[in-house]
């Protein structure tokens, strides 16, 4: 994300003007299609926020006369460029008392989320605000989530993640697994982990997340299955010929074609020719 939305949305109260959502989205760093969900990028609907309007009405969407904030239409500057906006956040600080208690609505950009649970690329926090949970993912937001019941408390994922290792050893996947046969679970998606089996004389090393997908789509399995669903994982007893055909490029010993197997069986044993005369 290139832009910052609280020192946007703090400007933008100091200063009594308006900005349209297609203006904040390109400040923001999201492309012109992009469909976002403001909600969850402003937080809920409140004086603060209400200076994010359309460009058609000038006015914030789906907002309440009691959500909009006195002085909204005091000034007729409406700014419709993302570059607009950029320039004119080029230096500004944040004066005090920017923001009145209620308009505030209890935000405190100090305030520091309780980790709940984590898990793979997501992660469950408590707003210290409202006390209700929320979810920030490392991919969704830019890994960067406000409290989408409030807004009054910010998560990171990388922070948060990092916060939940350092507690939480046990609960860490180690990226290294190894199994009797051919095996995906729940518990090791988004930990980008690798397994080895061993089948026959040949032993495979495959990336956990991106094998299980390719399975799914190209042989229409694993999905919807009550081992899956509910037992949380699902394994093959033994590989058939398409599955092997996939699991080709993750080969890493392959004992059949090193030659040694051929020379155990012709090895005669150190009495062979005494039996033989």
């Amino acid at each position: 994300m290139k832009g910052d939305i609280r020192k946007a949305l703090d400007y933008l109260n100091e200063n009594k003007v308006r900005a349209t959502y297609t203006a904040v989205q390109s400040y923001l760093g999201f492309g012109v299609m992009e469909k976002l969900d403001w909600e969850e990028i402003l937080g809920p609907r409140r004086q603060y926020t209400s200076w994010v309007v359309s460009k058609k009405s000038s006015m914030p969407i789906g907002y309440a006369e009691t959500d909009l904030h006195p002085d909204l239409l005091v000034n007729e500057k409406v700014i419709t460029k993302g570059r607009q906006l950029q320039t004119a956040l080029k230096g500004y600080t944040k004066s005090a008392e920017v923001e009145s208690p209620n308009d505030k609505n209890g935000q405190d950009e100090e305030a520091k989320v309780e980790v709940a649970d984590c898990h793979g690329n997501n992660c469950a926090v408590m707003c210290p605000k409202c006390g209700k949970a929320y979810l920030v993912s490392s991919f969704l937001n830019k890994g960067v989530r406000s409290c989408p019941h409030c807004g009054g408390s910010k998560a990171v994922f990388k922070e948060v993640k990092e916060e939940w290792e350092a507690t939480h050893q046990d609960a860490i996947v180690a990226p290294e697994q190894e199994a009797t046969r051919l095996i995906f679970k729940r518990e090791w998606l988004g930990y980008d982990v690798w397994v080895t089996f061993t089948e026959g004389d040949v032993t495979y090393r495959y990336p956990h997340d991106q094998l299980l997908q390719t399975f799914i789509s190209r042989l229409g399995i694993i999905a919807g299955t009550k081992s899956w669903e509910t037992d949380g994982m699902y394994h093959f007893p033994r590989l058939s010929g398409e599955q092997k055909i996939l699991l080709q490029r993750y080969v890493v010993d392959d004992q059949t074609k090193s030659g040694v197997k051929v020379e155990m069986v012709n090895e005669l044993p150190s009495n062979a020719n005494t039996e033989r005369e």
